[in-house]
């Protein structure tokens, strides 16, 4: 049950004197409490941190505890979760009015000459998401709209192997990372910077390396700047979707049970962030007999995904051999992202 009226407020009173610790004002002022429940002698607070995967969230539920505690509530859980972009944009007033300097990771950024940002994103790895990314671009840039691909998976990139890239960026006088254009196609990716194979890096610094790629490189004017999301949904996806001015999603899955329930905890994620989730690609749907040319479908599930299904792609077994098919499928779902 959620708490109202007089018993709220002895609860937010006792909360009111912790602080964020990185931003060093009230969690209370910061509007970080989402809302206080009762069930079963349990209380339950429930806050929205403002930045993903904040590593100093446990000092935070530390500091509700022990607070409550003083006020006689034995038997306390803090769940957490974290701001949409309206949110955090609205704590922004609050934060220069108190005179302090807004952390980084919470900073958005600029829309600069990009008409179209669209994340293409789940939760599930192995779902062929990067070579959905690479269809849809040279989709896109196959029906005249200038096109680019930010490959936001730092610690296992594979957007250059799939354009088989063996170019490296560079900076122009500027200081502004240029992409490499392969098809027409503007890339940048973090194994175009630099020479380690396996990057080993923890949240903090993968979010900092996607915010800098996508605000330090000189794009000039796209049509649409696909980024390529890696799996999951800690701290990388919901930083490019915070901090990143994303216009829609596009959820990739397979037509396996597994993959359509993981897709639906990916719409929650999106959605909980207020990103419009434009429809859904099914990847590795079908294969064509190469005798006969007949379709066969691949698996089935009974989990059904209740968004728009853009396209339908097969099984590849030559990519680059096999993709006109999907090409002429996926014109209607750049039409749609276009227009939605």
């Amino acid at each position: 049950m959620k708490l109202e009226g007089d018993r709220l407020k002895g609860i937010i009173d006792a909360i009111e004197p912790i602080k964020d610790p990185e931003i060093g004002l009230s969690i209370v002022k910061l509007r970080m409490i989402d809302s206080v429940e009762e069930e079963n002698g349990k209380t339950k607070v429930n806050i929205k941190l403002t930045v993903p995967g904040c590593p100093l969230s446990s000092t935070i539920e530390k500091d509700v505890k022990k607070a409550l505690k003083e006020r006689g509530y034995d038997d306390v859980e803090v769940n957490f979760g974290f701001m949409t972009k309206k949110e955090l944009d609205d704590i922004k007033d609050v934060i220069r009015k108190e005179r302090i300097t807004m952390p980084q990771s919470i900073e958005r950024y600029e829309k600069k000459s990009i008409k179209k940002i669209i994340a293409v994103y789940s939760a599930k790895g192995g779902v062929g998401k990067s070579t959905v990314v690479k269809l849809l671009a040279e989709t896109a840039n196959s029906m005249g709209y200038k096109t680019g691909i930010l490959d936001c998976d730092i610690s296992g990139p594979s957007i250059t192997s799939l354009f088989n890239i063996k170019e490296r960026a560079y900076a122009d006088k500027d200081e502004k990372i240029i992409p490499v254009i392969k098809d027409g196609i503007e890339i940048m990716s973090v194994d175009m910077l630099t020479d380690v194979e396996a990057i080993i890096w923890r949240g903090p610094l993968v979010s900092s390396a996607i915010k800098q790629m996508y605000n330090d490189t000189n794009w000039g004017e796209l049509d649409i700047l696909f980024l390529d999301l890696p799996p999951g949904t800690s701290d990388a996806p919901i930083t490019v979707f915070q901090s990143i001015p994303v216009d829609g999603t596009v959820i990739v899955t397979t037509p396996q049970e597994l993959s359509n329930l993981i897709g639906k905890k990916t719409i929650v994620v999106a959605k909980s962030l207020n990103i419009p989730v434009i429809g859904v690609i099914e990847n590795m749907s079908y294969f064509v007999c190469k005798k006969c040319g007949e379709k066969n479908e691949i698996g089935s599930s009974s989990v059904k995904i209740s968004l728009p299904m853009l396209a339908k792609l097969p099984f590849f077994n030559d990519l680059n051999a096999d993709k006109e098919e999907s090409i002429k499928g996926l014109k209607i779902a750049i039409g749609r992202i276009v227009s939605g």
